[in-house]
Protein backbone atom coordinates (compact mmCIF):
# COMPACT_ATOMS: atom_id res chain seq x y z
CA UNK A 1 0.00 0.00 0.00
CA UNK A 2 1.38 3.34 -0.86
CA UNK A 3 1.58 6.46 1.88
CA UNK A 4 0.10 9.17 1.03
CA UNK A 5 1.93 11.84 2.59
CA UNK A 6 -0.18 14.60 1.98
CA UNK A 7 -3.33 13.27 3.95
CA UNK A 8 -0.80 12.17 6.59
CA UNK A 9 0.29 15.77 6.76
CA UNK A 10 -3.18 17.02 7.28
CA UNK A 11 -4.46 14.52 9.57
CA UNK A 12 -1.45 15.29 11.79
CA UNK A 13 -2.08 18.95 11.96
CA UNK A 14 -6.01 18.53 12.01
CA UNK A 15 -5.17 16.23 15.61
CA UNK A 16 -2.57 19.56 16.25
CA UNK A 17 -5.70 21.66 16.15
CA UNK A 18 -7.98 19.52 17.93
CA UNK A 19 -4.82 18.64 20.36
CA UNK A 20 -5.42 22.68 21.49
CA UNK A 21 -9.04 23.01 21.75
CA UNK A 22 -9.59 19.60 23.53
CA UNK A 23 -6.46 18.27 24.79
CA UNK A 24 -6.83 17.07 28.68
CA UNK A 25 -4.21 15.10 29.93
CA UNK A 26 -4.65 10.99 30.08
CA UNK A 27 -3.69 7.68 31.33
CA UNK A 28 -3.92 5.19 29.55
CA UNK A 29 -2.88 1.31 31.27
CA UNK A 30 -2.31 -1.59 29.66
CA UNK A 31 -3.46 -4.45 31.33
CA UNK A 32 -0.35 -6.93 31.63
CA UNK A 33 -1.58 -10.07 34.11
CA UNK A 34 -4.20 -10.88 36.33
CA UNK A 35 -3.93 -13.00 39.32
CA UNK A 36 -7.06 -13.99 41.75
CA UNK A 37 -5.88 -15.50 45.10
CA UNK A 38 -8.44 -18.33 45.67
CA UNK A 39 -8.44 -18.46 49.28
CA UNK A 40 -9.67 -14.92 49.74
CA UNK A 41 -10.90 -14.25 46.77
CA UNK A 42 -9.21 -10.97 46.01
CA UNK A 43 -8.39 -10.48 42.27
CA UNK A 44 -5.36 -8.32 41.65
CA UNK A 45 -4.36 -6.87 38.46
CA UNK A 46 -0.84 -6.31 36.81
CA UNK A 47 -0.88 -3.15 34.38
CA UNK A 48 1.59 -0.40 32.93
CA UNK A 49 0.51 2.73 31.75
CA UNK A 50 0.80 5.75 29.62
CA UNK A 51 0.39 9.44 30.49
CA UNK A 52 -0.61 11.61 27.09
CA UNK A 53 -0.52 14.89 28.06
CA UNK A 54 -2.66 16.46 24.77
CA UNK A 55 -5.12 13.49 24.35
CA UNK A 56 -8.45 14.72 22.22
CA UNK A 57 -11.25 14.51 25.21
CA UNK A 58 -14.83 15.52 23.51
CA UNK A 59 -17.52 16.15 25.34
CA UNK A 60 -19.21 13.75 28.18
CA UNK A 61 -22.67 12.43 26.04
CA UNK A 62 -24.75 11.22 29.51
CA UNK A 63 -28.09 8.70 28.24
CA UNK A 64 -30.09 7.21 30.93
CA UNK A 65 -29.98 3.08 30.98
CA UNK A 66 -31.90 0.78 31.70
CA UNK A 67 -31.49 -2.41 33.59
CA UNK A 68 -34.10 -5.52 33.92
CA UNK A 69 -33.71 -9.10 34.82
CA UNK A 70 -35.21 -11.52 33.28
CA UNK A 71 -37.06 -12.52 36.01
CA UNK A 72 -39.07 -9.42 36.63
CA UNK A 73 -40.10 -9.36 33.15
CA UNK A 74 -41.10 -13.23 33.26
CA UNK A 75 -43.41 -12.41 36.73
CA UNK A 76 -45.17 -9.95 35.52
CA UNK A 77 -45.58 -9.36 31.93
CA UNK A 78 -47.54 -6.25 31.67
CA UNK A 79 -45.62 -4.20 34.31
CA UNK A 80 -41.37 -4.28 33.91
CA UNK A 81 -39.45 -2.18 35.62
CA UNK A 82 -35.56 -2.21 36.77
CA UNK A 83 -33.09 0.31 37.92
CA UNK A 84 -31.83 2.74 35.98
CA UNK A 85 -28.62 5.32 36.24
CA UNK A 86 -26.90 7.93 33.81
CA UNK A 87 -24.25 6.30 31.70
CA UNK A 88 -21.56 8.61 30.65
CA UNK A 89 -19.84 8.02 27.31
CA UNK A 90 -16.93 9.87 26.15
CA UNK A 91 -14.73 9.74 22.86
CA UNK A 92 -10.74 9.94 23.08
CA UNK A 93 -8.84 10.72 20.16
CA UNK A 94 -5.26 9.73 20.61
CA UNK A 95 -2.28 10.92 18.29
CA UNK A 96 -0.50 8.20 17.61
CA UNK A 97 3.09 10.44 17.51
CA UNK A 98 1.93 10.50 21.62
CA UNK A 99 2.05 6.51 21.95
CA UNK A 100 5.58 4.35 21.66
CA UNK A 101 5.98 3.27 18.52
CA UNK A 102 4.19 0.44 17.62
CA UNK A 103 1.72 0.50 20.77
CA UNK A 104 -1.88 -0.84 19.89
CA UNK A 105 -4.76 -0.14 22.40
CA UNK A 106 -6.94 -3.25 22.82
CA UNK A 107 -9.99 -4.27 24.89
CA UNK A 108 -8.64 -5.20 27.80
CA UNK A 109 -6.60 -1.17 28.15
CA UNK A 110 -8.48 1.70 30.01
CA UNK A 111 -8.25 5.12 30.32
CA UNK A 112 -7.99 7.00 32.92
CA UNK A 113 -9.70 10.38 32.77
CA UNK A 114 -10.55 13.12 35.31
CA UNK A 115 -9.71 10.52 38.36
CA UNK A 116 -12.50 7.83 36.64
CA UNK A 117 -11.42 4.51 34.87
CA UNK A 118 -13.14 4.22 31.82
CA UNK A 119 -13.49 0.97 29.80
CA UNK A 120 -13.36 0.67 25.70
CA UNK A 121 -16.28 0.28 23.69
CA UNK A 122 -15.29 0.65 20.57
CA UNK A 123 -11.93 1.07 19.30
CA UNK A 124 -11.07 2.27 15.73
CA UNK A 125 -7.53 2.94 14.30
CA UNK A 126 -7.29 5.47 12.06
CA UNK A 127 -6.16 6.22 8.61
CA UNK A 128 -2.30 5.18 7.85
CA UNK A 129 -1.77 4.60 11.76
CA UNK A 130 -2.41 8.34 12.62
CA UNK A 131 -4.38 8.02 15.57
CA UNK A 132 -7.01 5.99 17.93
CA UNK A 133 -10.37 6.57 18.24
CA UNK A 134 -11.57 5.15 21.43
CA UNK A 135 -15.19 5.51 22.65
CA UNK A 136 -15.34 4.40 26.35
CA UNK A 137 -17.71 3.89 29.04
CA UNK A 138 -17.22 5.18 32.55
CA UNK A 139 -16.66 2.89 35.32
CA UNK A 140 -19.91 3.11 37.88
CA UNK A 141 -17.92 3.06 41.04
CA UNK A 142 -15.81 5.35 43.79
CA UNK A 143 -13.01 7.61 41.47
CA UNK A 144 -9.23 6.24 41.58
CA UNK A 145 -7.99 8.50 43.97
CA UNK A 146 -10.11 7.39 46.65
CA UNK A 147 -9.40 4.53 49.09
CA UNK A 148 -11.26 1.14 48.74
CA UNK A 149 -11.63 -0.63 51.88
CA UNK A 150 -11.98 -3.81 51.17
CA UNK A 151 -13.30 -6.22 54.15
CA UNK A 152 -11.58 -9.46 54.03
CA UNK A 153 -13.58 -12.42 55.77
CA UNK A 154 -12.23 -14.28 58.60
CA UNK A 155 -11.15 -17.83 58.27
CA UNK A 156 -11.59 -19.79 61.46
CA UNK A 157 -10.70 -22.99 60.41
CA UNK A 158 -9.03 -24.93 57.45
CA UNK A 159 -13.10 -26.29 56.19
CA UNK A 160 -13.60 -22.31 55.27
CA UNK A 161 -10.91 -21.90 52.56
CA UNK A 162 -12.54 -23.13 49.00
CA UNK A 163 -10.92 -26.66 47.94
CA UNK A 164 -10.34 -26.49 44.44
Amino acid sequence: MDINYSLNRRIHQTLYTLKRGFGNTVKIYKLIDTTTDYKTGITTESSSSITIGRCIVLPARVQREVVQSISIISANKEFAYGGSYDADTRIFIIDSKDLPKGHVIQNDDWVEFDNYRYNPKTIEELVQHTGWLVTAKRVVGPTITEELVISEPELTSEDDYVKL
